[in-house]
């Protein structure tokens, strides 16, 4: 069983920068949905985002690769800091959860924490789950939320709203999408993540014109009458794509 970073990694109030922690909003692709990570302990009604607490010994940065990588398995992950939540009433937590959860040790985590938001994109294949005893894993619609501990709704609102904002620099689908994949499915993401609808002739000849993807000799293996061709993004071209062209 794989042990998650509370475990490797034992908070304390010698251990962390005082009042500051890392949320991160992982993001990915499934059965024509963005999804996103979450996570609860099961003392607990309510779920939340992959964080934790900044060591003394490292950076934000480095505090929330560690987060990701003890909740995804995974070490290359397209990474970005977003926002500072910083509302001195943004978190409540109930003082007997508290000790139900960590014991009378955790008491400083009643203290006020402000947090750096990050957004991630993973590709739901190559994630791994943390399994560790008390805690769950979920992806979730990012239209279709459980109830959400502290600010963790608006954090994910406020990613969502940045990557929108930012989408024509963002390689979106390239980090979403495994190798092979199919223009339905890149149009998807693109649709939910913009809010927006796209013709879809129009779209697959934008596409395809472009010359940043190239048709394969293969199918995605299906029941239909008329698979889907399958495609992927030219390796030749991939450092050097205009991300405008999917919008």
């Amino acid at each position: 069983m794989k042990k998650d970073y509370l475990d490797l990694l034992p908070y304390s109030t010698e251990s962390i920068h005082p009042g500051f922690s890392v949320d991160c909003v992982i993001l990915s692709f499934h059965k024509k949905k963005i999804q996103v990570l979450l996570n609860k302990f099961n003392v607990s009604d309510l779920w939340q985002l992959p964080g934790g607490f900044m060591l003394k010994k490292e950076s934000a940065d480095e505090a929330a690769y560690r987060v990701l990588h003890a909740w995804t398995g995974l070490t290359n992950i397209y990474l970005k800091q977003f926002h500072l939540f910083s509302d001195p009433n943004r978190t409540k937590m109930d003082q007997n959860e508290l000790l139900s959860t960590y014991g009378q040790g955790g008491s400083w985590l009643m203290q006020r924490f402000v947090s750096l938001g990050y957004y991630a994109l993973v590709r739901y294949e190559e994630v791994e789950l943390s399994k560790v005893e008390g805690k769950s894993s979920k992806w979730y619609d990012i239209h279709h939320l459980p109830p959400l501990y502290s600010d963790h709704e608006d954090i994910i609102k406020t990613a969502l709203k940045m990557i929108r904002a930012l989408a024509q620099l963002l390689p979106i689908g390239q980090e979403l999408l495994p190798e092979k994949f199919t223009l339905s499915e890149l149009r998807k993401i693109y649709e939910i993540l913009l809010d927006k609808a796209y013709d879809r002739r129009n779209f697959q000849r934008k596409m395809i014109a472009s010359g940043y993807i190239v048709q394969l000799d293969e199918t995605k293996n299906s029941s239909t009458y008329n698979p889907a061709a399958l495609y992927a993004f030219d390796e030749k071209k991939k450092e050097s794509i205009d991300y405008r062209i999917f919008l």
